[in-house]
């Protein structure tokens, strides 16, 4: 992506126009049960180091095998990891497309031990005796598997917990270097310690502009994908 420092102040302004487009878009539906709570932790956990499209396609096709279903996550003496794998790898008799996601195996035994975990506590318990999202972020990413500080945030502002925790993925992390927000030591964010300090800087930047932090990277996640489309 070539950008020069015209198309900053545009990627600044188009930022500032989506927070309140984003904020007056927002549903919230409390009454979430654990199937939803379930398919949206299973989304963050496919997002992580691919596109949208891919995590989105391989969602769905979990969903269509019946995988999400309460039949196999509360019970762990199973083969779903094995089906799970033949799913995210293309080799059911309903892949006609040749498609296949791009960590079957690592996903697959990341989505069964996220399932032991929560076959033993449910989300739906996780989540409401805990009113401090900094908590329960800290529980997901010690508990479940292939759940780090970036998709536990995501999974947390996406069923409406809390708009306070940063979603630090790629497009957002470039697009604050970018803005010289933040610096090459705020780009390591590999431990929940040196996630936390990132975020407290893009916090400042959000608080800033008068919005949660949450709407804010939703609003540059969108910008710098349409920005990486248009080549610029």
């Amino acid at each position: 992506m070539r950008i020069n420092l015209c198309n900053l102040a545009q990627l600044e302004d188009t930022v500032r126009v989506l927070c309140p487009i984003i904020e007056q878009n927002i549903y919230l539906d409390n009454h979430l049960n654990e199937y939803l709570l379930r398919r949206e932790l299973v989304a963050c956990i496919l997002g992580s180091q691919v596109r949208y499209e891919m995590a989105y396609t391989a969602l769905e096709r979990i969903e269509r095998a019946g995988l999400l279903n309460d039949e196999w996550w509360c019970n762990v003496e199973d083969n779903f990891e094995t089906k799970i794998f033949e799913v995210l790898s293309g080799k059911t008799h309903q892949n006609h497309d040749n498609w296949c996601y791009r960590f079957p195996k690592t996903r697959a035994h990341q989505l069964a031990t996220a399932r032991n975990a929560i076959a033993k506590w449910p989300l739906s318990e996780r989540l409401f005796k805990n009113t401090d999202p900094k908590n329960i972020r800290q529980r997901l990413v010690m508990d479940i598997a292939g759940i780090g500080p970036k998709q536990a945030s995501m999974f947390l502002r996406n069923i409406g917990i809390s708009y306070d925790l940063a979603i630090l993925d790629t497009h957002v992390l470039r697009f604050m270097k970018m803005q010289n927000i933040v610096c090459q030591e705020h780009m390591n964010i590999a431990t929940l310690p040196a996630y936390e300090r990132t975020e407290r800087v893009v916090k400042n930047y959000a608080n800033s502009l008068g919005y949660p932090v949450g709407y804010l990277d939703w609003a540059i996640w969108a910008t710098m994908r349409a920005a990486r489309e248009l080549g610029l």
